[in-house]
């Protein structure tokens, strides 16, 4: 098995290693300059480009819009995982925890936005709502 591995890699090597089809270089240029607007696109966008927040959070706010929160936060997270210092996604987080109650998690995450942007109106007004419990 391990010989089949060494024997694919040096194929692809020599023939100068994996190169992706027209049509997906098309694509990929595409997600980066013009993202699309619907679910199924940005998804295959964020496949080529897992790393890229910002199509992240086009497609958590489709996921928002569509009442799939369980696919929003955990896309926020993830990109968390990504830029844990973006204050927006902080912010995006911490509303969806407000609206399930989470006033604690909420407010957490309101504080950590105005660590990495103290100025922020959304992040302010989250911290406002989430010590008064009124979702946003």
């Amino acid at each position: 098995m391990a010989i089949a591995g060494l024997l694919l890699a040096l194929g692809v090597s020599a023939r100068g290693g994996f190169r992706p089809s027209r049509s997906s270089d098309t694509f990929a240029t595409s997600c980066e300059l013009n993202p699309p607007r619907e679910a199924a696109a940005l998804e295959r966008c964020l496949a080529l480009q897992p790393r890229d927040v910002e199509l992240m959070l086009d497609l958590g706010a489709i996921y928002e819009a569509d009442a799939r929160i369980d696919r929003a936060e955990a896309l926020y997270r993830q990109a968390l995982t990504v830029d844990p210092k973006d204050g927006d996604v902080h912010v995006r987080l911490g509303r969806l925890l407000l609206q399930r109650g989470d006033r604690t998690a909420a407010a957490l995450e309101a504080r950590t936005a105005l660590g990495f942007q103290s100025r922020s109106p959304r992040a302010l007004d989250l911290l406002a709502a989430s010590k008064h419990g009124v979702e946003q």
